[in-house]
């Protein structure tokens, strides 16, 4: 007799016995019957995945069904994350394949009944022992690769369209950096060559407020975002456009500095005021007398350094955070000097605004020089890629969106690619970032319109009668977080609405799906994470929409 407590599944492409509750089972039906419905090759999908749920034995069993339902190999394209998450993927799939090979016939039927969730005809077991000496047999092999190589491939067969050399090689991390730090010496060299610049002074200003590490680190950060840069800068018409759009962002008038803001908070200072705060803290203990030293020191002096240097510390600490009131007079001094305390709590507000002024012109300021310099550093690096026919990882993806975003440049390249493309999977989609969105969403567009959103005619291009178009998106907008290459939980969100208004606008089957159940982790952790993030806005830091954060 069975055993009720017992239940085989499959985990990465073996199946083990567990041992469960009836809570657990129903758990793994629902599981089950949601990877079947992801897999569903007739449909796009769209999968949320908990980490430890199945995502990629749901994404490789869905290349398996779509084979097994007459795609050809070269018309399906899977995108990741890293090349060790590729390639992990190709070796799960071509193992499945190989087992479908060698199995024997009972072994073969049950297999396939649990991916198909029904009994395949001997013609379709057939089809599917065939399926791995196909997929070796495709030229290049099964097409499941990294986003950038990806684009690279596409940029080395159409150079031309894409305006790159047709002999541009890739520069890997460890030449990016150092052609960074050839353009970054040039700049420098340049700032002392002409000390007069706005150029030279930029550089003064950033170096007297970073070491040489944090410099560094700065101009990665730069690099990094040098696309978003370069639209801003361009969007503001010039650099010194940009910087004054900074400023006005921040509130800071034209030409303000800290000094020029202390200065204008000086003439509005009742020194008759400050003068009796001063006498009257004197008077007292060891606290409120370092205080009218401060004072002291000011009023003998009132210039905008000695407001910064001692005339603002009566009110604020060494990180310039206000100072409790008791800090800044005594509380029984407080209660004796009614008039005193007056002042001084009226003067500390009007400091706190003046700091918060001082701030935003200093943010202002080293905004701009980091533009200034940072610009000056990417144009020199970037001609000297030119020179060299180099293009890093950002470049493969701009310009492989510059490509796409013209109509006739994705129709002419989708034609040519492998006599076109037909189902995209995409993997670990909240690590998508917003250009790299601007790379995949140009071919959804063309599957999703016009022709390419009906069915093909029986055997057009070699396809299936009645094959349709699809894609697979499957990510956990809650990793998004980790804001991998740029991504973020706002833009995972706003391309989930994005690619479902574009299929079901092309009246194709779309399904939304969930998968909650994690199989690697203990039910109490589960249970703790979801009690930590059930408040907000702990719950809106780390997903977009209004639903609760749940595992199982």
């Amino acid at each position: 007799m069975a055993d009720s407590n017992r239940h085989r599944i499959e985990i990465d492409g073996a199946e083990v016995e567990l041992e469960h509750d009836g809570a657990n089972a129903e758990l793994k039906v629902r599981s089950s019957n949601s990877q079947l419905d992801a897999a569903d090759p007739k449909a796009s999908v769209w999968v949320s995945a908990n980490a430890g749920t199945g995502k990629t034995h749901t994404l490789t069993s869905r290349v398996a069904r779509l084979l097994l339902s007459g795609t050809k190999p070269e018309h399906i394209l899977c995108l990741t994350f890293t090349r060790a998450a590729a390639a992990q993927m190709q070796t799960k799939l071509y193992e499945r394949l190989g087992n479908w090979s060698t199995m024997a016939e009972p072994a073969l039927k049950k297999a396939l009944h649990r991916l198909e969730d029904r009994d395949l005809e001997p013609d379709e077991l057939a089809k599917a022992r065939r399926l791995f000496a196909s997929a070796l047999e495709t030229p290049g092999g099964l097409k499941i690769q990294t986003i950038h190589a990806f684009c690279e491939s596409l940029l080395g067969r159409f150079p031309l369209e894409a305006g790159v050399s047709p002999h541009f090689a890739l520069a890997d991390d460890r030449q990016s950096a150092e052609l960074l730090a050839q353009a970054r010496d040039k700049v420098l060299q340049a700032s002392i060559d002409e000390p007069e610049t706005p150029l030279a002074h930029a550089v003064v200003k950033l170096v007297g407020e970073a070491d040489e590490a944090a410099f560094e680190m700065l101009l990665g950060e730069v690099t990094g975002m040098r696309h978003r840069i370069r639209r801003y800068v361009e969007r503001a018409q010039g650099l010194d456009a940009a910087e004054r759009a900074v400023a006005d962002a921040l509130g800071v008038p034209p030409g303000a500095d800290a000094r020029s803001i202390a200065a204008g908070a000086i003439e509005e200072i009742d020194f008759v005021a400050a003068k009796s705060s001063r006498d009257t803290l004197s008077a007292s203990g060891t606290r409120d007398k370092a205080n009218a030293e401060l004072l002291s020191q000011f009023i003998a002096d009132p210039t905008p350094d000695n407001w910064l240097s001692s005339y603002r510390f009566v009110f604020l600490t060494q990180k310039l955070t206000p100072k409790s009131e008791a800090y800044v007079i005594t509380d029984k001094l407080a209660k004796s000097s009614p008039s005193a305390k007056k002042w001084l709590s009226e003067e500390q507000r009007k400091v706190e605004q003046i700091e918060l002024a001082c701030r935003a012109a200093r943010a202002a300021a080293l905004t701009a020089a980091t533009l200034r310099v940072g610009c000056a550093v990417l144009d020199a690096y970037e001609a000297e890629k030119a020179r060299r026919g180099l293009l890093d990882y950002d470049d493969l993806i701009t310009r492989t969106a510059s490509l796409l975003h013209s109509r006739e440049g994705t129709q002419w390249v989708l034609y040519k690619l492998d006599m076109g493309l037909d189902h995209i999977l995409l993997d670990e989609s909240q690590d998508t970032s917003p250009q790299q969105w601007d790379v995949i969403v140009p071919m959804l567009t063309e599957f999703f319109s016009g022709e390419g959103a009906r069915g093909f005619a029986p055997g057009e291009d070699g396809r299936e009668p009645g094959s349709a178009r699809s894609v697979f998106v499957v990510g956990d907008e809650k990793q998004s977080i980790f804001s991998f290459q740029g991504a973020d939980p706002q833009e995972f969100a706003m391309r989930h609405t994005e690619v479902r208004d574009m299929v079901l606008n092309a009246t194709q089957t779309w399904h939304d799906i969930d998968l909650t159940v994690s199989w690697r982790t203990a039910d109490q952790i589960l249970s703790s994470v979801d009690k930590t993030f059930a408040p907000e806005p702990m719950r809106a830091g780390v997903v977009a929409g209004d639903d609760p954060i749940h595992h199982e």
